[in-house]
């Protein structure tokens, strides 16, 4: 075997050899995309920034008061937000409408998490969380954040408690643990 063919066949495996590690490490490490940062102002004129809520387990829910699906949603998440809100869960609502409609109706339902409300930038802003591929414009849409900020579930679609739960609490049981330790 000639000098240049042992050569090349020695850079080979030394590309292999770190090819492989280059993807076990990829592999092993977790990858998901970063949440988009927005800022949008809830019904009471205050600015709510997506990073203000970094170290929580986010629920990001576009919704509009004329979605009949969103309606049947809204419920659970105020159940989820009362019911994990002590343990690290904030819901934000995205109201892909108008600040007096989301207001009517958020006064009715009686949400208790932030409703932010701006047709346009709101369906902008679901834009920039839907997933590659995914019909625009579907609603209700969610988006979870986990902690460290990253985007963790894309749901079209109304969502129900036991598919949220099943997304969720493992977030919140991963910090409660953490903790612990």
């Amino acid at each position: 075997m000639s000098r240049t063919l042992r050569n090349m066949l020695g850079f080979a495996v030394i590309a292999l050899l770190l090819g492989g590690g280059a993807i076990a490490y990829w592999q092993a490490a977790d990858h998901k995309p970063r949440r988009p940062d927005f800022s949008l102002v809830d019904l009471d004129g205050q600015t709510h920034a997506v990073g203000d809520y970094d170290g929580q387990v986010v629920v990001l829910n576009f919704w509009a008061s004329w979605c009949k699906p969103c309606r049947e949603e809204v419920p659970m998440l105020i159940d989820a937000q009362n019911q994990w809100g002590d343990e690290g869960l904030q819901i934000l609502g995205v109201a892909v409408d108008t600040p007096d409609a989301a207001g009517a109706f958020a006064a009715d339902y009686a949400i208790n998490y932030p409703v932010l409300a701006d047709a346009t930038e709101g369906a902008r802003i679901q834009d920039r969380y839907t997933a590659e591929g995914a019909p625009a414009g579907v609603l209700p849409y969610t988006a979870v954040i986990d902690r460290d900020g990253r985007v963790v579930a894309r749901i079209a679609g109304a969502l129900n408690h036991r598919k949220l739960a099943d997304i969720v609490q493992p977030l919140l049981e991963n910090e409660a643990s953490a903790t612990k330790d």
